[in-house]
């Protein structure tokens, strides 16, 4: 696939005009940042993989807009070029544009991992991931609705038998909004397995975690940015831990400016994450 020099940008304009959502370019001498004529709570910031900006510097960009109660969402540009639908949907959704379905008019029925894979892999913003619980919410048109939770570990701090879940992924079928969906996938899990607590995770690249306090859910810190390493020829996204066998061992003995330089050789970049939220909802 690889990264192409130039269009990106136009495309990510007029893919949102096709879809009813005009947008214009906010001046500035520092940032690529897209404002929405209709709304003036949110914009995008466009962000090349061949950026100048440190993580430190995104942050702070999006703090300050927060404290005039503007979103900013950080979208990378092997992001929209790998999850331009998904890139679309979640923008939609946040600007209070998608079809509203009530949650209370769907049935809960449990999926395979599989059929969680296909899902997520088609409606959410970061693709897939092992799920030991999957619960879907479905209507007279199929599964709308999909969350995924991981199984109960003890939480050897807390005193007792204390357990803890994660939230995974959750994600809705492109264009949809599910009123209550989450609320009624998270009650039916904690009546089925019975945790302690629930946490999970708000991906501050998209999120500032509003839904999850909606839920009940309390933040309880916040997680630096993370390096990522993008793979230039396939735009797949790889942290250090988790890059592919063969690679791991050509840099395992080398330093961290060796590392990178060889990566790249390899056609691995480094880039990152503005970091995450973590929410928990205690029970």
């Amino acid at each position: 696939m690889g990264i192409k020099e130039f269009g990106w940008e136009d495309e990510l304009i007029g893919a949102l005009s096709t879809i009813g959502t005009e947008t214009e370019y906010l001046p500035s001498a520092s940032y690529r940042l897209l404002k929405f004529k209709d709304s003036d709570q949110l914009m995008i910031h466009l962000l090349s993989i061949h950026h100048p900006y440190s993580p430190e510097e995104l942050v702070a960009l999006a703090q300050n807009h927060d404290e005039n109660r503007v979103q900013v969402i950080h979208l990378w540009e092997d992001i929209w070029r790998t999850r331009s639908a998904q890139v679309l949907s979640r923008i939609t959704s946040i600007l209070g544009k998608n079809v509203t379905v009530h949650g209370r008019k769907t049935k809960i029925v449990e999926v395979s991992q599989r059929e969680a894979d296909e899902f997520y892999n088609k409606y959410h913003l970061q693709g897939t991931a092992g799920c030991k619980y999957r619960y879907a919410l479905v209507n007279g048109d199929g599964v709308i609705a999909l969350a995924g939770f991981s199984d109960k570990r003890r939480m050897t701090q807390q005193p007792g038998e204390y357990t803890s879940v994660e939230l995974i992924r959750f994600a809705t079928v492109n264009g949809i909004t599910v009123t209550g969906g989450l609320s009624k996938l998270i009650r039916h899990f904690i009546k089925e397995v019975q945790p302690n607590d629930v946490m999970s995770y708000a991906d501050l690249d998209w999120s500032r975690g509003k839904g999850y306090l909606k839920l009940g859910f309390k933040q309880v810190s916040v997680l630096p940015p993370m390096q990522i390493f993008l793979n230039l020829l396939t735009l797949e996204r790889f942290f250090l831990q988790r890059l592919p066998r063969e690679i791991k061992a050509e840099i395992i003995t080398l330093k961290d400016s060796e590392r990178d330089a060889q990566l790249k050789k390899l056609n691995y970049i480094p880039i990152y994450n503005t970091g995450n939220l973590k929410y928990i909802l205690y029970l």
